[in-house]
């Protein structure tokens, strides 16, 4: 008997404990019980069990057994689930014919994960020094995130770097002030504030705005209000999408107000310089994305999650402002996506095939794209940078709209007569976006060219040839690191989870399997070193058409592995989708912020920049700034967040069921616990928002609501604030406790 501590599955060593031939002998004989034409007689899977036992490992052959026999299963198994919801779950003949297809699906999933971790392990460490620290973090990221290997041999070597202290995107010498939540859009209007009044005191200033969304009216003005005044402006935005994420349809309200701030940036008087991101041409997918957001005023750089749309002072998010070298260095980035921005024809940044198929594709509109389109498009349009859209109410209006622009409403919808008022009169009320003519699609081409003509006018290259940088002298004691390019993202975002040595918190838009299993990797090695260690996620709650959300597979994966993860509970002002934006992760070391995502697009694949701020034991004003960013995760955990664990709803649901597959079946049940939870928060998040636009209707909340939007501060964040200062804390919460909406959460969340 082999007493190694692993167990060689298919040339993968595994965990003996887990995996051995007695564990695979009961296999065998699952596997020879499942009903399927072309699967192996009971014999010849003892056999295999057989040659298990004697050769104390599984080789590559027999692995491939237990593959094919989930291939082979899989149509009949997808049958009988189909026939088993047609009758409502009812038919037991048909529970009963699948216990044997899911007895084998419990442990064959099982023995994939293990297969996929110890494959990345093997990878890992062929790559790594003796030294490398990271190798269970790295190794569960790799399991999920697949990295070819000149990818995965970068990252390694990168980290590599970062342990040696030779890594060149770490810059010491720097003054940063953390900002979380409605302090972030604050200070992004504080700081145009300050150009503007600092150029009219005669000290101009050089203005950098790069952003994914542009498009909230009054950030629009005030970057055009700054070059008025002599500030140099220089701008540079993602173009926006000519293609459908999947399928054949294009909702494409974003687009052209997109493009309207672009052009109205174009026309204000002054030094300001406008650009798009050849997303295409650079990142080789017209679906990729320019998504960074960072704004600079002078000396200072705010690098944020946040973008800069009508909204987006509403969300969750987090950011740092920053002077100093690293400044200096996020400017020299954006300069050089400047100049990549040159010089580039429409093909080259939405792709040539995105634009010469788009008359194909199924173009919708709502309210914001079809008035962004007659605004920008119309008579004596646009209307100047800081004015708002028009808000029709109803069919009536916006006809006369149109017709004010030169435009028959009739032409723009591709609807029967008959039903364009009423579809269009739902559409003004928030109800489904209406496809659009051939003749309207002509014209958002149209617009595409005017908006791309504008960024290459002779003058305007020149000034975007024009950027001066930051001094970038030390200003504090604070070490940054920046992450430029994805394999600097990795590295960051790994090292970050790596280097905790108290608690990770993390308020993330995004959570997929790769961040999740780092956590999850991260927590199992400090409890097996008997540390205390806390880990705590909130994954926004954001739906899915079909009822799911994206950060299902990562959430569910945090739970397996006994990590603390809630869903965010964001009461709402009205029906705009507030959420938790941020891509934070913070740790008694550091706090990783800035606008990627914790996704393969996001790390891998857009173009993004975040941060890391290394915390000082040895500063006060540093371990200030990690308290008050752990106070506001804090403030979010007790009073914004919301736990049902699916494994515990699920085993509820379940508890009554006898059959041999039971937890096969509670995995199964998770599918919908997920769901009726999502819809548990959407009733929440509909119900509060009616009662705050009438919360905000009272005349002390409106006095108060306006003092704080005089401070740079979002209406709707205002509102919240408000609100929740007018009423006090305990009559606040209690309030938003005793919902009906709430309750039936509270209710539907297993006590143990």
């Amino acid at each position: 008997m082999n007493s190694s501590s692993s167990f060689n599955v298919g040339g993968t060593p595994l965990d003996r404990s887990k995996y051995n031939a007695d564990r695979f002998a009961k296999f065998t004989d699952i596997a020879a019980k499942v009903p399927v034409e072309g699967n192996k007689s009971p014999e010849e899977w003892t056999e295999i069990a057989d040659r298990i036992k004697k050769d104390d490992s599984v080789s590559k052959e027999d692995l491939a057994a237990f593959q094919d026999l989930s291939k082979a299963a899989k149509p009949e198994r997808t049958r009988l689930r189909k026939e088993l919801a047609a009758s409502g779950y009812k038919d037991q003949k048909l529970r009963d014919q699948l216990i044997p297809f899911n007895l084998f699906d419990g442990p064959f999933g099982r023995l994939t994960e293990s297969l996929r971790l110890g494959n990345a392990k093997v990878a890992v460490e062929a790559l790594a020094n003796a030294s490398f620290g990271p190798l269970g973090v790295v190794t569960a990221y790799q399991a999920y995130a697949n990295l070819a290997q000149q990818p995965l041999q970068d990252l390694v070597s990168s980290i590599e770097s970062v342990e040696a202290g030779k890594a060149q995107n770490y810059y010491p010498g720097n003054q940063v002030k953390q900002f979380h939540h409605e302090a972030v859009w604050q200070k992004m209007n504080q700081m145009l504030d300050h150009g503007l009044e600092s150029a009219k005191s005669g000290n101009k200033l050089a203005i950098n705005a790069q952003y994914y969304e542009l498009t909230n009216p009054e950030f629009v003005g005030k970057l055009a209000k700054n070059a008025e005044a002599g500030n140099k402006v220089r701008i540079n935005i993602d173009p926006g999408r000519l293609v459908p994420y999947q399928g054949n349809t294009i909702e494409m309200d974003d687009y052209p107000d997109k493009m309207r701030s672009l052009i109205q940036l174009s026309q204000a008087k002054g030094d300001l310089g406008i650009s798009t991101y050849p997303v295409s041409k650079i990142l080789g997918d017209p679906n990729d994305l320019m998504h960074r957001k960072g704004l600079r005023v002078g000396d200072e750089f705010l690098l944020s999650g946040m973008n800069a749309n009508s909204g987006s002072g509403e969300n969750i998010d987090a950011g740092y402002s920053i002077e100093g070298p690293a400044a200096r260095q996020l400017v020299h980035n954006f300069s050089r996506d400047v100049k990549d921005s040159l010089g580039h024809t429409n093909e080259e940044v939405y792709g040539e095939k995105a634009i010469s198929s788009f008359q194909e594709k199924n173009v919708l509109f709502g309210r914001r794209g079809i008035v962004s389109l007659l605004d920008v498009m119309g008579k004596d349009g646009p209307a100047p940078a800081g004015t708002g859209l028009e808000k029709p109410k109803d069919f009536k209006e916006l006809s006369e709209y149109a017709k004010g622009k030169g435009f028959d409403l009739r032409q723009m919808f591709d609807c029967p007569a008959a039903q364009l008022e009423p579809l269009v009169n739902s559409m003004l009320a928030g109800g489904e976006p209406i496809p659009v003519t051939s003749f309207t699609k002509d014209l958002i081409l149209k617009l595409s060219q005017k908006a791309m003509d504008a960024t290459r006018t002779p003058e305007n290259v020149a000034r975007l040839n024009d950027i001066t940088l930051p001094k970038g002298d030390p200003q504090g004691k604070t070490v940054v690191s920046l992450a430029d390019v994805p394999t600097e993202r990795e590295t960051e975002l790994i090292m970050a989870i790596h280097n905790a040595e108290k608690f990770i918190y993390v308020p993330a838009f995004v959570m997929t399997k790769p961040i999740a299993a780092a956590l999850v990797a991260k927590n199992n090695e400090m409890q097996a070193q008997g540390k205390e260690f806390d880990v705590k996620v909130i994954a926004d709650p954001g739906i899915y058409p079909d009822g799911g959300t994206p950060n299902e597979d990562g959430v569910k994966m945090l739970e397996d592995g006994g990590i603390n993860v809630r869903w965010a509970l964001l009461p709402r002002c009205g029906s705009h989708d507030r959420k938790i934006h941020a891509k934070e992760l913070l740790t008694d070391k550091s706090e990783f912020f800035g606008s990627t995502n914790f996704s393969k697009k996001g790390l891998r694949e857009n173009w993004e920049h975040s941060g890391v701020v290394h915390f000082d034991a040895g500063d006060s004003s540093s371990i200030s700034e990690r308290d008050d960013a752990k106070a506001h995760f804090e403030d979010l955990w007790n009073h914004f967040s919301y736990e049902c664990n699916t494994i515990k709803l699920a085993s509820l649901w379940k508890k009554n069921y006898e059959g041999k597959d039971k937890d096969f079946q509670i995995q199964d049940a998770r599918f919908g616990a997920l769901r009726k939870v999502l819809k548990g928060i959407e009733k929440y998040e509909e119900e509060t928002g009616a009662w705050m636009e009438k919360q905000i209707e009272q005349p002390d909340i409106k006095r108060l609501m306006a003092q704080m939007q005089a401070t740079g501060i979002d209406e709707l964040s205002a509102a919240h604030l408000a609100v929740r200062k007018t009423m006090g804390d305990e009559d606040y919460f209690k309030t938003l406790q005793d919902f009906a909406s709430y309750g039936e959460l509270k209710k539907l969340a297993p006590r143990n």
